[in-house]
């Protein structure tokens, strides 16, 4: 594990997304716990807030969609007012999420629309990914309700209108994730785009162009310890199979998808799993083994309620959102890294004052009671820098810089930083 606290809020951030990919929810909520704490203590508002989002989805995705679209109103009403547009976008995107689920299709694809927008400005690759991928995967969706659901008085070929189009729609813009997130590097998320282009091109009939994205995406999991994801590989192969009229090898991998899902409780899949073999004996004509995987897709199907229930209680007791919600309403969001940087920089050789001015403040800071050090943090904090900033241009820890913090509020009698950045303004007499 790293020891890097950045470094493990970004990644439990990443991980919970990547959870709520695989519907995950219940373990997202863990995850985005996590990041939430670990940015807290960073002092890092964009991070907090990018994890209550992580939350509000997974919240959504559980059924508690008031509490969720609720939450990112308010997020979103305070990334609008510090003018934040990578945030709105997150916003816009998470919103969009909820509203699928919901089923409240037409407002989601406005939500979509205004995300992809706002996200385009910032030309962050990650953000954009994620909301063409969930686009793509709402085409293929569209695709089996108006056309593999289907009536016999109401037929539609695949070669007519809208389904190939919306196949096609699909299949372009998994492309651009693909291009988005190669910026990225993340195995994982290529594997995921990968097999939705896999299905999407068995919908289409080019077997051997799904047989080339599956072989990738075996590729990028390969050695990956992704339960999900390789039962979803499972699960991807068996449809090749059954395509190439390989019915024995599609139900072995149907088997092992099945016994994959079922063993890290991904239930989701594991009852799609076992409609897939329960369709499958009943085409072989094995009646016994069709009703079996029947009644153990029922069970699965059962189970996942079950836990979905246990999710949501422990959503509603561990839901830190509100508070949250709340601590982020009485902050402005601190810049970039990179951006905090230069202004550290910016700051020594334009310091809050003249040279005059900033000697007489430390002079009578001395005389208050702060340590040399103690006056160095001030200095950093009264120019705008961020804890891990001050950190990193002093070589410390974010730790010791937060306990530096704490010592020169006890010290100076004030609340806060603002409070301390008044104090170290205020001391020079007119």
């Amino acid at each position: 594990m790293n020891t890097d606290p950045r470094a493990n809020a970004v990644l439990n951030l990443r991980e919970a997304r990547i959870a709520l990919d695989e519907g995950r929810p219940g373990d997202a909520l863990e995850f985005a716990e996590k990041a939430v704490a670990a940015f807290a203590w960073l002092d890092d508002m964009e991070g907090v807030a990018e994890g209550v989002l992580a939350q509000s989805v997974a919240l959504g995705k559980r059924g508690l969609w008031p509490s969720a679209l609720d939450t990112i109103d308010r997020v979103q009403q305070i990334a609008s007012a510090n003018r934040h547009i990578g945030l709105q976008a997150r916003c816009s995107f998470s919103r969009a999420v909820v509203e699928l689920r919901l089923d409240s299709r037409e407002r989601s694809y406005n939500s979509f629309a205004r995300a992809l927008g706002l996200a385009e400005l910032t030309g962050d690759p990650e953000l954009i990914g994620s909301i063409l991928f969930e686009q793509a995967r709402v085409m293929r969706t569209q695709y089996h309700e108006h056309c593999m659901i289907r009536t016999e008085e109401s037929r539609c070929s695949l070669d007519g209108e809208p389904c190939v189009r919306k196949l096609r729609r699909a299949e372009a813009l998994c492309a651009q994730v693909r291009d988005r997130w190669k910026q990225l590097g993340d195995p994982v998320r290529l594997a995921m785009v990968n097999l939705l282009l896999t299905h999407v091109r068995i919908d289409l009939g080019e077997i051997d162009r799904a047989h080339r994205s599956c072989h990738r995406a075996e590729q990028l999991l390969s050695g990956r310890d992704r339960p999900v994801a390789h039962a979803e590989l499972l699960m991807a192969w068996a449809r090749l199979s059954g395509a190439r009229g390989r019915h024995s090898e599609q139900i072995t991998q149907l088997n092992q998808a099945a016994e994959l899902a079922m063993s890290c409780l991904a239930r989701e899949v594991a009852v799609h799993a076992h409609a897939a073999l329960s369709e499958a004996h009943e085409r072989a004509g094995q009646l016994d083994l069709a009703l079996r995987h029947a009644r153990l897709q029922l069970e699965q199907y059962r189970l996942w309620e079950l836990q979905e229930g246990r999710d949501l209680l422990r959503m509603r007791e561990h839901d830190l959102s509100s508070r949250l919600v709340e601590q982020l309403a009485h902050h402005r969001f601190e810049p970039k890294r990179e951006d905090t940087v230069v202004r550290v920089h910016t700051a020594e050789l334009h310091d809050t004052g003249t040279a005059e001015q900033t000697n007489t403040r430390i002079a009578r800071a001395l005389r208050a009671g702060l340590t040399k050090r103690g006056i160095e943090v001030l200095r950093l904090v009264a120019a705008g820098a961020s804890t891990s900033a001050i950190a990193e241009k002093l070589e410390l820890s974010p730790k010791t810089v937060q306990n530096h913090l704490q010592r020169i509020y006890a010290t100076l009698g004030v609340k806060g930083r603002a409070g301390a950045v008044v104090w170290w303004v205020n001391l020079v007499e007119p």
